[in-house]
């Protein structure tokens, strides 16, 4: 059993990953792509989750719901408005789960300028960012998610940010791997 996950991404190659979490984070921050990782604090990441069996009744669209609770949870928690769920925008955080659960890109952000320009025909906006987040082996895939992006900077960083309006994607693919997108969009 899996006890300790060690987190390191990069937007060009693709991750070695033995179970467990592993996060990453891009926004856009006063028109220059910011990028975190698990990994960009002075120390190393170590992201510790104990690996449980996944409930094969898992329901991606009662996880995404579920995802948008804990986040606007934690936001009440920090003294800041819940975000709103946008369904065209989720749209777009579903097509990109779906595409890194398929294998057709790597874990990461790749594509993530053509994802905000999709946003932007959406709605007019000021600031964006994206999480995401893949993981296998849990019982509640979209809990550990969510824990994992609380536990790191940069992720977290987005999560309390000044956002309004949010889109939340998962897809699952036939090994059991759960990939997370999430879409933050503070608008004009």
């Amino acid at each position: 059993m899996l006890k300790n996950t060690r987190v390191k991404s990069s937007l060009t190659k693709v991750l070695p990953f033995f179970g467990g979490v592993v996060l990453t984070t891009a926004a856009i921050l006063g028109g220059s792509l910011v990028t975190y990782s698990s990994s960009d604090s002075v120390s190393d990441s170590l992201i510790t989750l104990s690996p449980k069996p996944v409930n094969a009744a898992s329901d991606v669209a009662a996880m995404e719901k579920s995802v948008h609770r804990q986040i606007n949870q934690y936001r009440k928690k920090q003294g800041l408005k819940p975000l709103k769920l946008n369904s065209k925008i989720s749209k777009i955080a579903r097509q990109h789960s779906k595409k890194m659960a398929d294998k057709q890109v790597a874990f990461g952000h790749n594509g993530v300028s053509s994802r905000y320009n999709k946003i932007s025909k959406v709605v007019e906006y000021r600031g964006v960012a994206e999480n995401v987040a893949y993981n296998m082996g849990y019982d509640n895939p979209g809990k550990n998610a969510v824990k994992g992006w609380i536990k790191s900077s940069g992720h977290r960083r987005n999560i309390k940010g000044k956002y309004q309006v949010t889109g939340i994607g998962v897809a699952k693919n036939s090994e059991g791997e759960y990939y997370f997108t999430q879409l933050f969009v503070n608008p004009q």
